[in-house]
């Protein structure tokens, strides 16, 4: 369970770097290629893209670290309804049920990369590839904190504890 927390810890300061980096960058080319065009008249051409595709990788990297946190938005009256054991199992089947819609999030993540591998962006000329790759990977990240949700749910750190 230590060895587990430690991943889950390590991934999401990974994260969480990863996504301040994006948004610093995001910020900063907006800013750039606003101050571009109203004070000398002439842009970046690649910031736009790149500030978008930044975005698109923070999106997804950012839903998983809601994951991790469990601050996605959902309906909680149902759940302030339940106690004990059947809260648990409520909470487990909610966890499996975003695995499975995750699961198909990921495979067509990964089927459309076969689709646009041989296309460049406009004005950087990458690889979508690069782009589209997050989809599967922002997924699979949820998955992997889903998981562990639900294992600190079935095995809780501490008898006394309250699972959250």
């Amino acid at each position: 369970m230590e060895i587990i927390q430690k991943i889950s810890l390590i991934i999401g300061k990974l994260l969480n770097a990863i996504v301040g980096v994006l948004l610093a960058l995001m910020t900063a080319l907006i800013f750039a290629q606003v101050l571009g065009r109203f004070i000398f008249r002439n842009g970046l051409f690649w910031a736009e893209e790149l500030a978008r595709f930044s975005m698109v990788t923070m999106v997804f990297l950012g839903a998983a670290l809601a994951c991790k946190y469990k601050d996605h938005i959902k309906i909680t009256i149902l759940e302030e309804m339940l106690k004990g054991q059947i809260l648990k199992i409520y909470r487990i089947i909610i966890a499996l049920i975003s695995i499975a819609f995750l699961s198909i999030v990921a495979y067509y993540g990964f089927s459309v990369l076969g689709v646009v591998s041989g296309q460049l962006s406009a004005n950087m000329q990458i690889s979508m590839n690069i782009v589209y790759m997050m989809i599967p990977i922002g997924a699979a990240i949820m998955i992997l904190y889903l998981l562990i949700e639900i294992i600190e749910i079935i095995f809780p750190a501490d008898k006394g504890e309250k699972t959250a």
